[in-house]
């Protein structure tokens, strides 16, 4: 019957996040990076006062007929920006298969395979730590179908995949300890079978993500203390931190650039700005506790905490015996909080889409709250505050689809953002101009949803102040304006309508992160 229930809630889960796919209708910024990063052919670019057709945007975005699975590519444009290349190469993989095809599904597949994964990672993990059915079946529910799992699923990042082998992470380490004992006299025989696990789940954990470090480095000092002072065995200990260091050092001889990465390229330079600076611990572990109890537990953390203080003072009056918490549990927690901590101290603040960089350890968090919350209350003996808890965390869970509706990434208004383009295709009298600002061109990417209901669109530096020649957008009835921010943007309007027949009638339509688009008559 458990197992049914465990397949009945991952179908349930799948099937949540696909209703959302279907809903999402646009693209984050960073997810049209990741289409472009994995498959890109010649290379987006922006010409001046020249037009671009469709075809020549969309091989950018997908694979081109007979250019899939071309790994060496993904790999060498990864190393020109700040990212290891595993994901991609996943991404790129399902592209692959699909070539000429630009759809959200490919992104969203990718992550819902990895989600699979983290759940099985899940059940074995709290199988490993003899957690109480109750608490998985609601550990699962109460994460499969969270609007931030969901969110996570949608988000064309690799953020999903940082997740699932996080929780790897976490099963392996928590076999180590449980299984320690029984190897304790094989040093071999422990490396082979518990060690070495480790030691792939972080080589490749590191190509995904480096936020994996944070986990990885947590986790492991907690097992590493663990050793030396419970087992009091510092060769295993020893054993233990070199195969990891050997992990990350074949990770980064297998990628040499994520050492410009880390500690050259922007990202890693201003995460370590951050990490450094202890004024800004307060604002950030609170702003990321804020999307916690904002997004995870739609604003009923709070209500989770009081159940859980409550139940430990009513334990204490009571003077009743209480089950010790295990050491696996606490070291899970270091890590869990470690990499809370850690990930909150270099993060990007971006408002409700930071929450994509704890978004991997978020299950972890559910399940340690729940199983707290269990071990109080069924030290208690009473069945009512069990109860309690359950149906209170249910409606948190429902409130955060139905009533805050909480699932991030989907871009509603991107609807009528596209429906008015395709429109304006069909017009013959009407054109598509892009002016870009120069120092950002490639900032253009941003629209390309847009820009692919045309069957061509005419691009212009808007720092370029030479008259417009070009006859189709001289003698255009209207002209769809697709402007970036710039000093110069009032010159380069200007110079758009003394070139052009329309009278210079600008009707602002829509604006996005920088750009606002017009209909200028």
């Amino acid at each position: 019957m458990k197992k049914y229930a465990i397949y009945i809630i991952l179908l349930i889960s799948i099937l949540v996040s696909v209703f959302y796919g279907f809903q999402k209708m646009g693209f984050h910024e960073d997810e049209y990076y990741t289409y472009f990063s994995s498959n890109r052919s010649l290379g987006l670019y922006q010409p001046d006062r020249e037009w671009q057709d469709r075809q020549t945007v969309l091989d950018e975005f997908s694979v081109k007929k007979g250019e899939g699975f071309n790994y060496g590519l993904v790999k060498l444009v990864q190393s020109w920006d700040v990212h290891p290349p595993v994901y991609y190469y996943i991404f790129h993989t399902l592209c692959s298969f699909t070539p000429g095809s630009f759809t959200k599904w490919s992104g969203i597949i990718t992550n819902l395979i990895s989600f699979v994964i983290a759940f099985i990672a899940m059940v074995a993990l709290m199988k490993a730590l003899e957690v109480p059915i109750e608490v998985q079946v609601l550990t699962l529910l109460f994460w499969g179908i969270n609007t931030q799992t969901v969110s996570c699923n949608l988000l064309i990042r690799m953020y999903a995949w940082l997740g699932a082998v996080i929780i790897l992470c976490a099963y392996a380490h928590i076999k180590l300890m449980k299984d320690y004992d029984e190897y304790s006299s094989d040093l071999k025989r422990l490396w082979v079978r518990r060690i070495l696990p480790i030691m792939a789940i972080s080589y490749i954990g590191f190509l995904i993500q480096y936020f994996y470090i944070f986990f990885f480095v947590s986790i492991g000092a907690a097992l590493t203390f663990w050793i030396l002072f419970k087992k009091k065995d510092v060769k295993k200990a020893a054993v233990y931190v070199i195969s990891c260091a050997v992990s990350l050092m074949l990770a980064v001889i297998t990628y040499p650039a994520s050492v410009h990465h880390l500690f050259g390229g922007y990202r890693g330079t201003g995460a370590a700005g951050s990490f450094f600076d202890i004024k800004n611990t307060g604002m950030r572990v609170s702003f990321f506790i804020g999307l916690v109890n904002n997004f995870v537990f739609s604003g009923g953390l709070i209500i989770v905490a009081i159940m859980l203080i409550l139940g430990i003072m009513t334990l204490l009056v009571s003077n009743k015996k209480h089950k010790k918490v295990s050491a696996e549990v606490i070291v899970l927690t270091v890590g869990t909080v470690g990499y809370f901590l850690l990930t909150s101290k270099c993060a990007l603040l971006v408002g409700s889409a930071s929450g994509r960089y704890e978004m991997p350890i978020y299950g972890l968090i559910i399940l340690l709250l729940f199983f707290d919350l269990y071990y109080v209350i069924d030290s208690i003996g009473n069945k009512a505050y069990l109860i309690a808890m359950a149906a209170a965390l249910l409606f948190f869970l429902a409130k955060g689809h139905f009533i805050d509706k909480n699932v991030l990434f989907l871009y509603p208004e991107d609807v009528e953002k596209m429906a008015y383009a395709s429109e304006e295709n069909a017009d013959k009298n009407s054109v598509a101009v892009v002016m870009f600002n120069p120092a950002t061109a490639h900032n253009v990417w941003r629209l390309t949803d847009e820009l692919l209901c045309y069957d061509k669109v005419f691009y212009m530096d808007e720092e370029n102040t030479d008259k417009i020649v070009d006859e189709d957008v001289i003698n255009a009835d209207k002209i769809v304006l697709y402007a970036a921010d710039d000093d110069l943007q009032k010159e380069a309007f200007d110079n758009l309508t003394a070139s052009c027949k329309v009278s210079g009638d600008f009707k602002q339509l829509f604006t996005e992160d920088m750009w606002t688009t017009y209909e200028v008559r």
